[in-house]
C-alpha cells in the first residue's frame, strides 16, 4: 500500500525568483520523512509540484513511474495532502467532506453505479473513520462549526478516506497548543501513518522527531541537509539557516 517517491533535480522558478533549485529527495515505501526550513525555503512549493499545481523541471517518480501531470490524476495515483491553511467544502457536512475525498480517488464507475449494499458499506466505513478521530458525533455538522483541533482531525480523516499511499502533511499542528499538538501527533501515528509513506512539513521539532525517521532541510530552494534529525540539527549550515546562529 505504501508508495516510494524519487525526486531528482526539481527546479521551479517564478520570473526571477527560484523557489526550488535542483532539489533531490527520496522516500522509501513506508518511510516518513520530515521537511523543515525557514519560511519561504520552498517546502510548500515542493508539495504544490508533487500535487500537480505547479509545473517544474526535473523528474518525479512514484513507485518508479513518472508522476501524472494533472492534480486529479495525481490524486487517483495515491497521493493526498493536507494544508497549512485549512481547505474544506464549506457547503458539505463533515461526512460529505470525507465522502468527497473517497470519491476523488475512486473511478467514476465505482461511485455512480454503487449498489445499495455498497452505499451502506461505504457509509459505515466512513463513519468508522470519523469515530476513530473523535468526530462521529459531528458527522452531519458543517465544518464552520468545528474547532481548530476538530478541523485538523477532519483533514486527517479525509486523507484516510482517500486511502492514499503517499501522504503530504503541511503543518498538521499549526495553531495548536502543546497538548493539542501531542494529541494530533498521536492520532497521525496511530491512524494515518501505518502502511503509508509520508512527507511532513512542520516547524514543531518535537512532532518531527516523534513521527519521522529522517529529515531533509530546505533553504532558499536548495536542500542543505538530509539525514537523522539529531545529525541534521547539529550541522553548522542548518543552525545558521534554521536557527539564525552566527557563523
Amino acid at each position: 500500500m505504501a508508495a516510494s517517491l524519487e525526486v531528482t533535480g526539481l527546479t521551479l522558478r517564478f520570473g526571477g525568483v527560484t523557489a526550488l533549485d535542483g532539489v533531490d529527495l527520496s522516500v522509501r515505501a513506508g518511510e516518513v520523512v520530515g521537511l523543515i526550513g525557514p519560511n519561504g525555503s520552498g517546502k510548500t512549493s515542493l508539495f504544490n509540484v508533487l500535487t500537480g499545481h505547479f509545473k517544474a523541471g526535473g523528474s518525479v517518480l512514484l513507485d518508479g513511474r513518472d508522476l501524472p501531470g494533472r492534480p486529479e490524476q495525481i490524486t487517483k495515483s495515491g497521493i493526498s495532502r493536507t494544508f497549512q491553511n485549512l481547505q474544506f467544502a464549506s457547503r458539505l457536512s463533515v461526512f460529505e467532506n470525507i465522502r468527497a475525498a473517497r470519491h476523488a480517488r475512486a473511478h467514476w464507475r465505482e461511485t455512480v453505479w454503487q449498489t445499495r449494499a455498497a452505499q451502506r458499506a461505504e457509509r459505515e466505513d466512513l463513519l468508522g473513520i470519523l469515530g476513530l478521530l473523535g468526530l462521529a458525533e459531528k458527522a452531519w455538522d458543517m465544518p464552520e462549526s468545528l474547532t481548530l483541533v476538530e478541523l485538523r482531525h477532519l483533514e486527517i480523516a479525509r486523507v484516510i478516506a482517500a486511502d492514499a499511499s503517499l501522504v503530504l502533511l503541511d503543518e498538521p499542528a499549526a495553531g495548536m497548543t502543546p497538548a493539542e499538538t501531542d494529541r494530533i501527533t498521536a492520532t497521525i501515528a496511530a491512524h494515518l501513518l501505518p502502511n503509508r509513506s509520508a512527507i511532513v512539513i512542520e516547524h514543531k521539532i518535537g512532532l518531527i522527531g516523534a513521527l519521522c525517521s529522517r529529515v531533509a532541510v530546505l533553504d532558499a530552494g536548495r536542500k542543505i541537509a538530509d539525514g537523522p534529525l539529531t545529525d541534521v540539527l547539529n550541522t553548522s549550515e542548518v543552525r545558521r539557516s534554521y536557527f539564525g546562529e552566527a557563523a
